[in-house]
């Protein structure tokens, strides 16, 4: 069997997810396509299976 390398700089990213943490309960959950700088996203603690507490907040993304 043949082995291929690649590096990190030969991989084109395709979707990005941001891990969230609920401020109210602590759930925590991936969220895609929410990495823009400057943005403020609304977000709603609650997901497929009913674990989340329904809190709605809201998300600044910065990046240091």
């Amino acid at each position: 069997m043949e082995t291929i390398y690649r590096t990190y700089k030969e991989t084109q990213v395709e979707v990005l997810h941001t891990q969230i943490k609920c401020p109210n309960c602590g759930e925590e959950w991936l969220e895609e396509d929410m990495s823009s700088p400057g943005e403020t996203y609304s977000l709603k603690c609650d997901d497929e299976y009913d674990d989340g507490c329904g809190t709605e907040f809201k998300m600044y993304f910065d990046v240091d």
